[in-house]
């Protein structure tokens, strides 16, 4: 079909409009319509290029962009969201390339921030804090730099002072915000929207400490902004009379073949039908077969990214209860949070950290997880469901396979499953108490999928192995990341798991113990440290939980050199694992919650 300029313009405007809104299909339609009869129509190309972009299309998008840019070689936006890409492939040096041409021509702020990402990629954060630095002295009111700035965390400590730097820097940062935002208080939504999507403050609950007082902090500033740009969703809780069911929503950018979607997928799969409707929002851009189950098996799904058509949605719904499956790992949902979208609102363990956002009324965690005084920990209202307070099914060990590259050797295998940046700096002397004690032993670890950041890992405990005149190589192996079935088998080929301190393992553990896998675990102050400790509880298996980490250190050497003891603990395990699977104990206690709440 013929285009005519009219026309042209018609459906760019169009496409423009369903791209800004996040509708990909409807745009990359429309864009290709245009190129049929215009092929060379810079604007499109450009916008298709980024289009494919975001939704991870990355060889597409080079294509197109790099034709953007043969078409019109001034537009500095393109070599921008070129570099953008690239960084999402891991490119990086291509990525500063792009940056710097931008830099070369004009003196882009924007260009400086980008260059920051890929120093933070890269885990240069001192390099990437001076871009951050850079971009606010060429712009010192664009709230983005500040932001990345304030969010800029070692994902791996070279050492204990280093965490303290950070930390003390974070809130300094967060101090001198407020300050910039009582001064300049005409930041656009936009600028606003920009900078609140960039990141979150989710490295900084991996020091290990307790962070209420700071995430009440973060969250008051959040607050702050969106209240100046959704006033209308900060309002107090009201609730609303019921029509027939109680309308409960579940929102998340996890609803995908992701630990935090296997760990509450079932909330929405059982939940009684006959008294909830169930309303689920996804927060992302890539769906696969767990999405696809989870859709089936809701009333509503509803899957966007942009912030507008979310609220818009939501309200629409007109929710008695939005449940955050987790708050900290996605940008936008932070956004989402510091509004009043539902008559209850709630959060859980999906990032078991207190929100300290004062929208978030009830925090639901695990009864075998939490201390008596837990509710110090929370700016929520602390509610401890049954059990482990998720309904988590068997894992399927039918599809374990043997690989070529997790060979057992006549060693004691320790394996620490978590990923690196959970192992904290004043913890890695605990596997050297080990090799004290038992020469003949290896600890295996997953790489991240970044390689800096095993790098940075390998290089701390290398520092040791010096100290102490050991071969890394003969004590230290890490294996790539692996699909499931290979997971499995690792897991399988080990003989000892040792939970990681302060931040535990979670379905990680509940993987092992299907493969009836000993554990050792040293349960921390904060919930998120006892993860292990309550499953462990709950299999009657407290052998095997230290009170120290010196008592830690011993159960690991007896659980490696005895072998009666190993199997004891494995047995245990057998008999009693069927207690932390398929329990739908929490689900059936979270909807008397409710119905107690709207009194039905």
């Amino acid at each position: 079909m013929y285009l005519s300029i009219q026309d042209l313009k018609h459906n760019f405007d169009l496409a423009l409009k369903h791209h800004q809104q996040g509708n990909f299909k409807e745009a990359e339609k429309l864009y290709n319509k245009i190129l049929k009869n215009f092929p060379d129509h810079f604007q499109t190309i450009f916008h298709l290029g980024t289009l494919f972009a975001q939704i991870k299309k990355y060889k597409a998008a080079i294509i197109s962009l790099k034709k953007a840019i043969q078409i019109n070689p001034g537009y500095l936006n393109t070599y921008n969201n070129l570099g953008n890409v690239y960084r999402e492939i891991g490119s990086n040096q291509e990525a500063i390339s792009c940056y710097q041409k931008i830099i070369k021509t004009d003196s882009n702020y924007i260009a400086y921030i980008n260059i920051g990402g890929v120093f933070k990629d890269l885990g240069k954060h001192s390099e990437a804090i001076k871009m951050f630095q850079k971009a606010n002295e060429i712009n010192p009111n664009h709230l983005s730099a500040y932001w990345l700035s304030l969010n800029t965390f070692p994902v791996i400590y070279k050492n204990i002072k280093e965490l303290g730097i950070y930390r003390n820097r974070f809130i300094e940062n967060i101090n001198k915000l407020h300050q910039l935002i009582l001064k300049n208080k005409n930041h656009t939504k936009n600028e606003i929207l920009e900078a609140l999507q960039t990141s979150t403050n989710f490295y900084l609950h991996y020091q290990g400490k307790d962070d209420l007082v700071l995430q009440t902090q973060y969250a008051k500033f959040i607050e702050k902004l969106t209240k100046k740009i959704y006033p209308q969703f900060h309002r107090k809780k009201i609730k609303k009379k019921l029509s027939k069911k109680i309308k409960i929503g579940f929102i998340s950018s996890s609803f995908k073949n992701h630990t935090v979607g296997h760990l509450f997928k079932n909330w929405i799969f059982k939940i009684n039908r006959n008294f909830f409707s169930t309303f689920v929002y996804f927060v992302g851009n890539k769906l696969d077969q767990t999405t696809d189950k989870i859709k089936k098996n809701s009333d509503c799904f509803f899957n966007h990214t942009h912030i507008d058509v979310l609220i818009n949605q939501i309200s629409k719904d007109k929710l008695n209860v939005l449940i955050y499956i987790d708050i900290g790992m996605e940008p936008a949902i932070q956004v989402l949070t510091s509004l009043r979208l539902a008559d209850i609102q709630c959060t859980t363990w999906g990032h078991p950290v207190s929100s300290g956002f004062k929208h978030i009324d009830y925090f639901f965690s695990s009864e075998l997880m939490e201390k008596n005084d837990s509710q110090k920990n929370y700016s929520e209202k602390l509610i401890k469901l049954p059990n482990l307070a998720i309904d988590f099914d068997l894992p399927n060990l039918s599809t374990t396979q043997t690989s070529k590259n997790i060979k057992k050797t006549n060693k004691i295998i320790f394996l620490n499953l978590q990923s690196l940046f959970k192992l904290l700096p004043s913890h890695d002397h605990i596997y050297f108490d080990i090799i004290k004690k038992i020469n003949n032993c290896q600890f295996w670890f997953v790489e991240d999928l970044k390689k800096s950041i095993t790098t940075l890992f390998k290089n701390r405990i290398a520092k040791f192995c010096r100290y102490y005149d050991l071969s890394f190589d003969k004590y230290f192996l890490f294996h790539q990341k692996m699909k499931q079935p290979d997971f499995f088998n690792l897991i399988k080929q080990s003989d000892v798991i040792l939970d990681s301190l302060e931040w535990s393992g979670g379905k990680t553990s509940l993987d092992a113990i299907a493969l009836h896998k000993p554990m050792v675990t040293l349960p921390g102050k904060l919930m998120r440290g006892r993860h292990t400790y309550g499953i462990l509880k709950l299999l009657n298996l407290e052998q095997t939980i230290a009170s120290s980490k010196k008592e830690y250190v011993k159960i690991a050497i007896k659980l490696a050199t005895d072998k009666n003891f190993r199997n004891m603990i494995s047995n245990k395990i057998k008999i009693n694992k069927n207690r932390i699977y398929n329990d739908e104990t929490p689900i059936r206690f979270l909807e008397q919650f409710f119905k107690n709440e709207f009194k039905i």
